[in-house]
């Protein structure tokens, strides 16, 4: 009988009157008040009996704290625990109590996102100490998850080195090849003789060059470069965070620890008590403790991880996306030129033609030429 119960029923006894003795040797020892005493002891039994069924009061609870988390389970299983009685710890006196809760139906995990979830569950491979990479991988994984990640600066400043180099002059598609005749037919008749001879897909080093010296002749150098960046994005930032999602959202659900929302990942997780006695049978014994039970099953569990962060554009590169974004982004930019060279003569002198036609001629923007006298190079 538990301490509340002892108080109770001292409490109650407290109300029952006492039996007086009678002197006579023909009557009974007692009273009637007896009767009255013990039709009270009777409404004590029922009180605690209904109060015991109804979960008011526990059996044998004094000394939970000494129990095997198996115990505790199994008392917790057939409701003959209070949760807020019970507590679990691992080897190191830690109850995780930030993140867990211990509730009627099994634990409860609560995360504030991607970074702390991943440092709960995975510990080695995402560690909580400030500066490790571990730590770093986390937070930048939660800010490619939440759609955070600064991809167009990543990837902007590589892009102007592409740029120099002909890469993206090279990633033109046979639609812009067409656009780039016409306006080679009203601005540089050497360079529209070359590329009217020509495919996309046939463009040597130095007609690279010269189309390249050419849109930065046509001032769109920049509208240019910007549009491939955005498309690289547009190619990255959805896929990598589904690609985080389906990697780790529901990972664990085979160890029985479930997403609490189906709309959210990485908020709250749930395990029932069935799943916890489950892996007592399947990886531990009676005398483990149940979260080093838990986090050694996972840590030895098959677990897909992701790749370096620096490596996600390449492992989550969604080509669709990117030529989706680039080839219609790419021709309007290319034929709104055109209109404008076709609508607004005015702002295009014929001066102006022939110094790009006559750059074109020399080989680009990017070509050294000698004076006359050699004597310098421009």
């Amino acid at each position: 009988m538990n301490q509340f119960l002892k108080r109770l029923t001292q409490s109650l006894r407290a109300l029952i009157p006492q039996p007086i003795p009678v002197k006579s040797k023909n009557t009974p020892i007692f009273s009637k008040n007896l009767y009255k005493g013990n039709t009270n002891v009777l409404i004590i039994q029922y009180i605690y009996i209904n109060m015991l069924r109804k979960k008011f009061i526990f059996e044998d609870d004094n000394d939970v704290d000494e129990m095997p988390d198996y115990k505790k389970l199994m008392r917790l299983v057939k409701k003959k625990l209070d949760p807020s009685q019970v507590e679990f710890y691992n080897s190191e006196g830690e109850d995780f109590s930030d993140n867990m809760e211990i509730t009627y139906d099994g634990l409860m995990f609560t995360f504030d996102g991607l970074q702390e979830y991943l440092s709960f569950f995975f510990p080695d491979d995402y560690s909580q100490e400030e500066n490790s990479e571990g730590y770093y991988d986390a937070k930048y994984y939660e800010s490619m998850y939440n759609r955070q990640w600064n991809w167009y600066g990543e990837f902007s400043e590589r892009d102007y080195q592409d740029w120099s180099e002909g890469y993206i002059v090279q990633s033109f598609m046979p639609i812009h090849f067409e656009s780039l005749i016409q306006l080679s037919k009203y601005s540089s008749p050497d360079l529209y003789s070359k590329l009217s001879k020509t495919t996309s897909n046939q463009m040597d080093e130095n007609l690279v060059k010269q189309i390249t010296s050419f849109l930065e002749a046509l001032d769109l150098e920049e509208s240019i470069i910007d549009l491939y960046t955005n498309s690289k994005v547009d190619a990255v930032e959805d896929s990598a965070s589904e690609g985080i999602a389906k990697v780790y959202c529901d990972s664990l659900s085979r160890l029985g620890i479930e997403r609490y929302s189906e709309k959210y990942c990485f908020w709250k997780y749930t395990m029932d008590w069935g799943s916890c006695l489950l892996l007592f049978a399947s990886f531990g014994s009676e005398e483990d403790n149940l979260l080093d039970l838990l986090f050694n099953t996972i840590r030895r569990s098959t677990q897909r991880h992701l790749p370096s962060h620096y490596e996600m554009e390449q492992d989550y590169w969604d080509n669709d996306k990117f030529e989706e974004s680039w080839i219609s982004g790419l021709t309007k930019i290319l034929e709104k030129k055109l209109a404008d060279i076709e609508e607004n003569p005015e702002n295009y002198d014929k001066n102006y033609f022939d110094a790009i036609d006559k750059v074109m001629s020399l080989g680009g923007t990017d070509v050294w030429i000698n004076t006359k006298d050699e004597k310098y190079k421009i």
